[in-house]
């Protein structure tokens, strides 16, 4: 692994650890947080480079986490929640809304009506609009999907 991906990893716990003290996460489940955060992306990063596109990889890659995140509620007795929507932030496809925004941009802020340079940005915009939704689709899928499976059981009184 290069210093690169160590340092995307490391910024990946980071923006985790911001968002999770953004909504009052309880302190001991910080590190939860982040350590969370930094195997889902590692994960992720690992399967797009090993060939998998990124929104099958960023699925895989939110399962991953929420299975995980399921099984350290349970041994700490917290819902799951905390910790899986903390660590998939650092996945949510910042890039491609960037890109799908300034599609639309330069086709607002257009001076002159040139068909091909219009249908160009509307093509990138629509491509990038539509990655980035399935990217948070799968983000959404992959964390819920191990709290539907593995529901908490309440203990009776």
């Amino acid at each position: 692994m290069t210093l690169i991906a160590l340092l995307n990893e490391l910024w990946a716990a980071v923006a985790a650890l911001g968002f999770a003290m953004l909504f009052n996460v309880p302190v001991r489940a910080l590190p939860a947080c982040c350590t969370l955060a930094v195997i889902g992306h590692a994960s992720r990063f690992a399967l797009i480079h090993w060939g998998i596109d990124l929104v099958s990889a960023t699925l895989l890659a939110a399962l991953l986490v929420g299975f995980l995140a399921q099984g350290w509620a349970r041994q700490s007795g917290r819902i799951s929640v905390i910790y899986a929507i903390s660590a998939a932030i650092p996945m949510v496809p910042g890039v491609s809304m960037y890109h799908a925004v300034q599609a639309l941009l330069h086709l607002a802020t257009a001076q002159s009506v040139n068909t091909t340079a219009s249908e160009a940005w509307l093509v990138d915009a629509g491509i990038n609009a539509t990655r980035a939704a399935m990217v948070v689709l799968s983000l959404t899928l992959g964390i819920a999907a191990p709290r539907l499976l593995w529901p908490r059981v309440h203990k009776k009184d």
